[in-house]
């Protein structure tokens, strides 16, 4: 499912990954909310997901609230809609600059979307050869 784009994921196995990604993030912030919140947020994110973020994997916003939890400076910082969106689309945007360049050379956050150890890279080398 990680590697699916969110438009392939049914909606209720997405809500199920977001409440897992959400409190995960809420504990690596050191902070708590209780079960209401966490279940509102878990189908706000999911439905975020669904209509705004559709061609992203989950494991880009898995790396996207990881990024922005690691990047945030602010002690007091606030996990909220605004604040994943913010997460979302700067790791989005990191994806598409680095998207014409060569695995090899992309940036290091993107390593887990290299072809590196799939094969991929040598199918595709292959196919470069016959022509």
């Amino acid at each position: 499912m990680f590697n699916m784009k969110i438009n392939k994921i049914n909606i209720q196995d997405l809500t199920i990954a977001c409440n897992e990604l959400l409190f995960k993030t809420l504990v690596e912030l050191g902070q708590s909310k209780g079960e209401q919140w966490l279940l509102a947020m878990s189908h706000s994110l999911a439905n975020d997901l669904k209509n705004d973020f559709k061609n992203l994997t989950f494991e880009d916003i898995t790396h996207a609230f990881r990024n922005g939890v690691r990047d945030t400076d602010d002690v007091r910082f606030v996990l909220n809609v605004q604040t994943y969106y913010i997460w979302i689309k700067k790791h989005r945007q990191l994806i598409w600059n680095e998207s014409s360049k060569e695995p090899e050379r992309q940036d290091k956050r993107l390593q887990y979307r290299s072809r590196n150890g799939t094969g991929m890279k040598s199918i595709s080398d292959n196919i470069k050869k016959l022509k």
